[in-house]
C-alpha cells in the first residue's frame, strides 16, 4: 500500500518546509511542522523578515545599516540616539541596541511638548533611561537630554554635550524615522556653520547604498546622519497624507476617559480598539489626539471586528485607513494582566492609555502589522 503525505510549503515564499538544517531555506522547528493542524506555517526566514516576525514588537533593519552600524564601533564612535518621547517604546530593535551596548551612548528624548502638561521632565528622563537598561544596556539618566524643539539654545546644549562626550571620535546620529533626526541636524548646521574647513556631503555609506550626510569636525573625524529605521510597525508607516494630518500629534496630548466591563469595547476613530473579555469596571486614562473619536460600545450579535470593520465600509468611523476592508486587516493581542498596579499599553504611532491593573484581560484590535507595547506609565506627572 502506497502512503500520500502532502509536502508544505511556505505560505509566504513557496519554499518546501524542512526540519534538518536550520542554516538551509525552508527552515522550520520539527515540533511546528509536524504538529500544526493548519496549512498556514511559515518558514523561519519569512516569519522573521515579514510581518510574521518573531519579536512582533519591533520594526525590520535593513541588513546594511547592521554594516554601518559595526563600523562606528569598529571606529569607537559616539551614537547620539533620537527617540520620539510620544511613541518609542517598541521602536527598539535588538540587532542595533546589541550593536551600540557598550559604546559611547547619548539620547536625545524629542518631542516632550507633545507629553500632557505637568508632565515631570526629571521623571521622563530616568524613564527613558531605563528603557533603555531594560534591554540590556548600560544607561544613566545624565546621558539623557530631554527636548521639546530644537532652538538655536537647544541646539548648542546638545553639541556642547557632544563635543564634551565624543573623546575626538567621530559621531553617529542614529534613530527612527520621524524622530527628529534631521531637524536636529539642521538646527546643529545653523548654529555652529563653521565645524570645520571641509565640505558636507551626502553620499553612500562605504559598503552600503545607504545615503549619509558626513559633516566634518576636522580632518580625522566626522558627524554623520543616519537614516531613519524602519517604521514599519507603525501607524505612521500606513497613513495617507490627509490622514497623517488629521492624527499626527503637533501639541500636548490631553488625556481622555473611557470605563469599561466586560462585553464592552471602545474605538479608537476607525483605526482600532480595545475590547474588554473579562475583569472588574475598569477606567481607562487614554492619550491619542482629539481627532480621534473615543467611541464605547457594547459588543451584540456580530464579533466585535466583523462589527467594527462593518462601521468603517460605512463611513460611520473615520478617520480610518482605506486599505482595512475586512477582519484580515486586522491584528489582534490579547493581554492577561496578572499583576496589580498601574499600566500602560500602546499603540505605536497612534498613543497610549493607562489603567490601573487587576486581573484584566484586554484584546487590542490594531491594522495588521502595527505593533502594540505595555510599560509601567510613563507620565509621572507633578502633583
Amino acid at each position: 500500500m502506497a502512503e500520500i503525505n502532502q509536502i508544505r510549503r511556505c505560505y509566504n515564499c513557496g519554499v518546501v518546509l524542512q526540519s534538518d538544517d536550520p542554516s538551509k531555506e525552508g527552515y522550520v522547528k520539527k515540533e511546528f511542522l509536524e504538529n500544526a493542524s493548519q496549512n498556514f506555517l511559515f518558514c523561519d526566514k519569512c516569519f522573521e523578515n515579514e510581518r510574521y516576525r518573531k519579536r512582533s514588537n519591533e520594526p525590520l533593519l535593513d541588513a546594511e545599516y547592521i554594516t554601518l552600524l559595526n563600523d562606528a564601533k569598529k571606529k569607537d564612535a559616539l551614537i547620539v540616539y533620537v527617540v520620539n518621547l510620544f511613541s518609542f517604546e517598541a521602536a527598539f530593535n535588538h540587532q542595533v541596541l546589541e550593536i551600540i551596548d557598550g559604546m559611547n551612548t547619548l539620547v536625545v528624548a524629542n518631542k516632550f511638548d507633545l507629553l500632557p502638561k505637568g508632565t515631570n521632565k526629571d521623571e521622563i528622563r530616568e524613564y527613558v533611561a531605563h528603557r533603555f537598561r531594560a534591554t540590556g544596556m548600560k544607561m544613566k539618566a545624565d546621558n539623557v537630554i530631554i527636548s521639546s524643539a530644537f532652538d538655536d539654545e537647544t541646539a548648542r546644549e546638545i553639541m556642547a554635550r557632544i563635543y564634551e562626550a565624543k573623546n575626538g571620535k567621530d559621531v553617529f546620529i542614529v534613530g527612527s524615522a520621524l524622530s527628529g533626526k534631521s531637524t536636529l541636524v539642521s538646527s546643529f548646521l545653523r548654529v555652529f556653520s563653521n565645524l570645520s574647513n571641509g565640505n558636507i556631503v551626502t553620499a553612500p555609506y562605504p559598503g552600503t547604498h545607504l545615503n549619509v550626510m558626513q559633516i566634518p569636525f576636522n580632518k580625522k573625524t566626522a558627524l554623520y546622519n543616519t537614516p531613519g529605521f524602519s517604521l514599519d510597525n507603525s501607524i505612521l508607516y500606513n497613513l495617507d497624507k490627509a490622514t497623517m494630518r488629521e492624527i499626527y500629534l503637533t501639541k500636548a496630548v490631553k488625556p481622555r476617559e473611557v470605563s469599561l466591563t466586560p462585553g464592552f469595547c471602545f474605538y479608537i476613530g476607525g483605526i482600532a480598539f480595545v475590547q474588554m473579555v473579562d475583569g472588574p469596571r475598569t477606567t481607562f486614562t487614554c492619550y491619542f489626539h482629539d481627532n480621534l473619536n473615543l467611541h464605547h460600545t457594547h459588543i451584540v450579535r456580530k464579533a466585535p471586528d466583523e462589527r467594527f470593520v462593518s462601521q468603517i465600509n460605512k463611513g460611520i468611523l473615520k478617520p480610518t485607513l482605506s486599505w482595512i476592508k475586512t477582519v484580515k486587516d486586522l491584528d489582534v493581542y490579547e493581554i492577561k494582566i496578572t499583576e496589580s498596579n498601574q499600566r500602560d499599553i500602546g499603540i505605536l504611532g497612534l498613543g497610549w492609555f493607562s489603567f490601573n491593573a487587576n486581573g484584566q484581560v484586554l484584546r487590542i484590535f490594531v491594522p495588521k502589522g502595527v505593533s502594540i507595547y505595555h510599560s509601567r506609565p510613563k507620565l509621572l506627572l507633578k502633583k
